[in-house]
């Protein structure tokens, strides 16, 4: 399945600016997931890299030019074929996964603290 193309399409700028603000709370809650172990940051940072990729042309380069950025961005690609509510469970499923992977770490590095 082919990835979409390096150079995305003019926006008009109503849809460029909510964009940029989507992109703003995104990597406002990747931060904070950075920062406290119970939200999974790096998926919002994720999505913000792929909002980002979609509005500019030079984002866009560089995200493709990243192996890990084309290895989850095929990834999604591959949800698109999915129904609705498979979409739904899926991404309910990563959540769930981040969740307890950010949990896990936050408990590790607690006993590491307590020893």
């Amino acid at each position: 399945m082919p990835l979409p193309s390096l150079s995305p399409r003019p926006l008009p700028l109503l849809y460029r600016v909510a964009g940029l603000v989507l992109v703003a709370g995104l990597l406002l809650l990747g931060i904070i997931g950075l920062i406290m172990p119970v939200i999974p940051g790096i998926v919002f940072l994720f999505l913000a890299l792929y909002v980002l990729s979609r509005l500019s042309r030079r984002v866009s380069a560089y995200a493709h030019s990243k192996p890990w950025f084309r290895q989850h961005l095929r990834t999604l690609h591959l949800a698109r074929g999915l129904s609705l509510g498979a979409r739904i469970r899926y991404g309910a499923l990563l959540t769930a996964r981040g969740i307890v992977s950010s949990l896990d770490s936050g408990w590790q590095w607690l006993r590491r603290q307590s020893q």
